[in-house]
Order: structure tokens, then C-alpha cells, then sequence
């Protein structure tokens, strides 16, 4: 599969939370848009920067109506740990068989170092499915553009409270 463009359905995907509720993205979306973070892995140093710097912008998102799911494919036994040593306030998925992964086209090859895991990416995806802003590092030591995410978000809230 290929990465979902803007202005494509998101692929739909049903995981299990860190407390192992499970989460369907096309449940999440009918409370309002939803930033997808896909990760390559819980504790590594870039994730945990990112995770941070996601929960700094949680409190403006929350304000908006936008909501946060992360996913890698580790498993919640991992998630739990790391999800209460950063404090982390938002859902982070496991999918351990790499299924979401490989549907958004983000499973990382054999000859990459990071094989088997997910790459670096955002999607934000509105209350109809479809991806409004889509973002893949080049490589893994890639963040992402956080004040560009903050000013997409902020830019769907008004087109929909217009």
C-alpha cells in the first residue's frame, strides 16, 4: 500500500490501547479530527522527544476538539510502561502485526535499520475519513514539523466551526 495523500481516505484500522480497550479510528473521528503519529518504537530517544513535544501541544489541541492516537508496533505491555514514565496523556496503539502500518505504506524494509517497524509519519483525518495533512520523515532521525501540525489542526477547527 501506498502513503494515504492529502485529500484520500484514511485507511481505516480497530487496535488495541496501552489498557487494552481497543480503538477504531472511524469511532475516534466522529468526535472530531484525530492526529495519527506513527512511530518506529516506545523508549527510543527521537520517539521519546516526539512524545513529549506532542504532549506539549496536547492542552491547544484538546481546546480545538482535536485528538491524538500514536501507533508503533510495539506491544501495550511496552506502551504501559513507557506511556506512565513520560506521562503520556493520549492513546498509544499497538500493532504488533504491523496491519496499520503496512496499510498506510510505512513498514520499513529489510535493508533499512529500523526493519520491521514503522516510519516516522502524521495524518491528520477529519470526521469524514479523509486525511487533511500528511507528513513522512525522510529518514528516522526526521521530526516532524510540530508548529506546521499545530497550524493544520488549527486551520480545520475553523473551516468546521465556520
Amino acid at each position: 500500500m501506498s502513503v494515504p495523500l492529502i485529500g484520500e481516505t484514511a485507511p481505516d484500522f480497530k487496535l488495541a490501547e496501552a489498557s487494552e480497550r481497543m480503538m477504531r479510528l472511524s469511532d475516534e473521528v466522529k468526535r472530531g479530527p484525530v492526529i495519527v503519529v506513527f512511530y518506529p518504537t516506545d523508549w527510543g530517544m527521537i520517539c521519546t522527544m516526539m512524545m513529549k513535544r506532542f504532549m506539549d501541544m496536547l492542552g491547544e489541541l484538546k481546546r480545538i476538539g482535536v485528538s491524538i492516537v500514536a501507533i508503533s508496533v510495539n506491544t501495550t505491555t511496552s506502551h504501559r510502561s513507557w506511556k506512565m514514565h513520560l506521562d503520556i496523556e493520549f492513546p498509544l496503539l499497538s500493532d504488533v502485526d504491523g496491519a496499520a502500518v503496512r496499510r498506510y505504506g510505512l513498514m520499513l524494509g529489510e535493508s533499512e535499520f529500523l526493519r520491521g517497524r514503522s516510519a516516522r509519519a502524521v495524518f491528520i483525518v477529519d470526521r469524514d475519513m479523509k486525511v487533511r495533512y500528511a507528513w513522512k520523515g525522510p529518514n528516522q532521525a526526521v521530526h516532524p514539523e510540530y508548529e506546521e501540525i499545530l497550524a493544520a489542526a488549527k486551520r480545520l477547527h475553523e473551516e468546521t466551526t465556520v
